[in-house]
């Protein structure tokens, strides 16, 4: 097996995509954390106090962002796999967050 950091344009290439995979993730997960803590529990809050939660417009992620990234993370991963080079850990740190911010968005609109 081949080192990842052998000066090969495919390992940068699966390196790029793990990069951008996870900068998506983390952005996700924080915009679908906040959303979730703050947002979703104000709408609840207010419909439990009985007050009307009619000025609160109801937004729920979509699953579509976190699926992307889990398809560029899995892009990243087949391309090292197809030249036999080791995985660079960005993208199995992207898998993670895009994993993390799909069960966010799940949580979120089951609400």
């Amino acid at each position: 097996m081949k080192n990842a950091t052998s000066l090969n344009s495919v390992s940068y290439v699966s390196w790029i995509l793990g990069q951008t995979s996870a900068m998506l993730g983390m952005i996700l997960c924080l915009l679908w954390g906040f959303d979730l803590v703050i947002l979703q529990s104000q709408q609840l809050y207010s419909q439990a106090g009985g007050e009307v939660a009619a000025t609160i417009e109801v937004w729920y992620p979509t699953f579509g962002p976190p699926l992307a990234g889990l398809g560029m993370a899995l892009a990243g991963w087949s391309v090292s796999h197809v030249q036999h080079l080791r995985t660079p850990a960005p993208v199995v740190v992207a898998a993670a967050l895009n994993l993390m911010a799909l069960v966010l968005a799940m949580v979120a609109s089951a609400y």
